[in-house]
C-alpha cells in the first residue's frame, strides 16, 4: 500500500475508489518525454491535490496531472502553472520564498527557483518505477526524497545530484518527513514506522510508537513535544522526543492524513471523509470538527498568511474558518 492506495502494473488509474486514499494508483507505462508537460486544466483547483507549502508571499498546491498551482491571496484564488510533467505530484516543499521542489511517481523530480513561476526537472526521466511520496529541504542546498519501498534520497547540491541510502532495514513506504524547527527530522511510515535523526538526517534511529499500523504525519509542537497520526483515527503525543507517547484515538474510525499547528497554538488535524480533529490544549484532547458542506478527504493542512486554514485534498484546494470550538 502506497498512502493507503493499492500499487498494480499497467498505467495511471487516477481516480478514487470511495474514501480518500482507499482507491487504485497504478505505475505510468509510459516513458518520460523531453516535451512532456502539464496541460493548462480551468479545474485544477477542483482536482486531486496531495500537498500544500507555504512560503512568505504564496501557497503552492500540487495533486494529480502534474498540477501544480500558485496563490498569492492566501488562498482565495490559484493560478495553474504548466510544468513538465503529467505524473501525481505528491509532495512539496519549499526553504524560502524563491526555491521549491515538488517530487511523485515516475521518480520525479521538479525544482523551482523563482518562487514556483517555473519549474525544471531534476530527475534524468528514466525511473518510472519509482514513486516519491514527500520532499524536504532544510535550506536551498540540502533536502530529501522519500517513497515507497524504502526510497530515501539526499542532496546537498540543491538537487543537482542525489544520494541513495537506507535509513532502516525494512523497506517500508515513507509517507512523510517533518523537520521540526530545530532541524530534528521525523520519518513517518508504514507498519507503525517513525524514525528520528538529530543530525539532519545522517543517522537515525526508530521511535517506538505503540501501533503497527501506517502512520503518516508528525506535527511538532515545540522541540521536545508532537503528534503523530495515522490509520483509522489513530493520534499519538510526546513530550519526550519521541522516547515515550501517550494514545488519543478518535471514536471517529477515519484516516488521518495531514495536521500542523497553528500560529496560536491550536493544532489540526484532517484526513478521510473531511473529518478534522482540533486540540486547544497542546495535543491533551481532540475534538471533531467536519465543516459545513466541506466535502471528500484531505491530503494536507496548513495555515495560509492571514490565518485562514487550507485544506487539499480529493476535491481539491479549500479555504476554511476554524470553529468556535
Amino acid at each position: 500500500m502506497i498512502f493507503g492506495i493499492t500499487v498494480t502494473a499497467g498505467r495511471q488509474a487516477r481516480r478514487f475508489l470511495g474514501a480518500f486514499l482507499l482507491g487504485a494508483l497504478v505505475f505510468h507505462a509510459a516513458a518520460f518525454s523531453a516535451g512532456e508537460q502539464s496541460e493548462l486544466a480551468p479545474l485544477a483547483a477542483k482536482s486531486l491535490l496531495l500537498a500544500l507549502a507555504r512560503t512568505d508571499a504564496a501557497l503552492v498546491a500540487v495533486g494529480d496531472r502534474g498540477h501544480v498551482l500558485l496563490s498569492n491571496d492566501n488562498g482565495l484564488t490559484w493560478k495553474q502553472c504548466i510544468v513538465p510533467t503529467r505524473a501525481m505530484l505528491t509532495g512539496v516543499s519549499f526553504p524560502d520564498a524563491r526555491h521549491g521542489w515538488a517530487v511523485g511517481h515516475d521518480g520525479v523530480i521538479l525544482n523551482t527557483a523563482d518562487g514556483g513561476l517555473s519549474w525544471q526537472r531534476q530527475d534524468k526521466g528514466d525511473d518510472l518505477e519509482t514513486v516519491y511520496l514527500d520532499v524536504l529541504f532544510l535550506d536551498a542546498q540540502h533536502g530529501f526524497a522519500v517513497g515507497a519501498y524504502g526510497k530515501f534520497c539526499a542532496t546537498q547540491d540543491g538537487g543537482k545530484t542525489w544520494v541513495t541510502s537506507t535509513p532502516s532495514e525494512h523497506d517500508v513506504h515513507y509517507n512523510r518527513l517533518t523537520a521540526t524547527p530545530g532541524k530534528r527530522l521525523f520519518l513517518a511510515g508504514e507498519s507503525g514506522t517513525l524514525l528520528v535523526s538529530t543530525d539532519e538526517g545522517q543517522t537515525w534511529k526508530p521511535s517506538a510508537v505503540p501501533y503497527n499500523g501506517s502512520l503518516f504525519g508528525y506535527v511538532p509542537i515545540d522541540e521536545q513535544s508532537g503528534i503523530i497520526h495515522g490509520l483509522r483515527g489513530h493520534i499519538f503525543t510526546t513530550t519526550d522526543q519521541g522516547v515515550t507517547w501517550a494514545s488519543h484515538n478518535s471514536e471517529i474510525n477515519a484516516l488521518i492524513m495531514g495536521g500542523t499547528r497553528l500560529r496560536s497554538g491550536v493544532i489540526i488535524l484532517g484526513g478521510q471523509g473531511g473529518n478534522f480533529f482540533i486540540s486547544r490544549d497542546q495535543g491533551a484532547s481532540f475534538n471533531h470538527w467536519t465543516p459545513p458542506g466541506f466535502g471528500g478527504s484531505v491530503a494536507t493542512v496548513i495555515e495560509a498568511n492571514d490565518g485562514a486554514i487550507i485544506a487539499v485534498g480529493e476535491t481539491g484546494v479549500s479555504r476554511l474558518t476554524m470553529p468556535a470550538l
